[in-house]
């Protein structure tokens, strides 16, 4: 999960986004676990908010397919899960995928920590927020808060 998240980032970046929230939840006990990307980036119009899930589009020049999120709403369908996208133009995006838990198909994690450092590292002029809640405990990081390196 931890590359899905990568290149969703990316994605946030690309549109100019100065502020990202990254939201995993692990609830065991309603056997689900949550990914929600939030970001202030350019947004996307309905038409590519409706297409931004067809591997066969992508608006990064040069490129002709776009499997990012493609390859995100297929993971979460193959642990029958759930995949939204909502964006305003000039308000931003947002991506949540839900897993079931306990299905055999959700894929891990992923060393998220090292995901972190690698976003914070290179993209210096980006805050982000990232809070995981599991067992009733929320651990939170924010570059606002403690500044960047």
């Amino acid at each position: 999960m931890s590359l899905h998240i990568l290149d969703i980032v990316e994605n946030s970046v690309r549109a100019e986004a100065k502020l990202v929230k990254i939201v995993i939840v692990e609830d065991e006990e309603k056997d689900i676990l949550v990914l929600q990307i939030n970001d202030n980036g350019k947004g996307m119009d309905q038409d590519t908010m409706r297409r931004a899930t067809d591997p066969f589009f992508t608006t990064k020049p040069g490129r002709r397919y776009g499997m990012g999120l493609a390859l995100l709403a297929q993971a979460t369908r193959e642990a029958k899960g759930s995949f939204e996208v909502s964006s305003t133009p000039q308000c931003g995006t947002e991506i949540r995928a839900t897993f079931q838990y306990s299905h055999p198909d959700r894929k891990p994690l992923g060393d998220i920590s090292a995901t972190l450092q690698t976003l914070v590292v290179g993209n210096r002029d980006v805050d982000f927020l990232y809070e995981h809640r599991k067992s009733g405990e929320v651990s939170r990081f924010d570059t606002r808060k403690v500044g960047k390196l």
